[in-house]
């Protein structure tokens, strides 16, 4: 067997395999709405992460170590798509300034839906 038959062989024995463990659109829909899951659309993306970035990287009052007080922008990390649900919330995380110093990694949960502005630290809506 030459080299290109094997590289095909193995190819066609990689294909066959992945194509048994693929779902279809409506399995992966049908799991989700089983799961209470929402993969997020090209809108919602954007809407969480600005949701998320007004909070985490807005000013935060700190005293730094010779006793003065200023203030320390929080840092954005990332919002879990596959965290959201049909309540309208996704799960951020980012740092926060910690008030003597040092920063502090913290959950939110945010609004992907144009009714849901800002961030909460609990993931329900009132």
């Amino acid at each position: 067997m030459n080299k290109s038959n094997i590289i095909l062989a193995t190819l066609l024995a990689s294909l066959a395999l992945s194509a048994c463990g693929s779902k279809s659109a409506e399995e992966r829909i049908a799991e989700q709405i089983k799961d209470k899951s929402h993969s997020l659309t090209a809108d919602e993306r954007p809407r969480a992460q600005a949701n998320a970035k007004s909070y985490y990287e807005k000013e935060f009052p700190v005293v730094y170590s010779n006793g003065t007080r200023g203030n320390e922008r929080g840092v954005f990390l990332e919002c879990r798509p596959s965290d959201s649900n049909f309540n309208g919330m996704v799960t951020c995380k980012g740092q926060v300034p910690q008030i003597n110093g040092g920063f502090k990694e913290t959950t939110r949960y945010c609004g992907y839906t144009p009714t849901l502005v800002g961030c909460s630290d609990e993931d329900t809506v009132k």
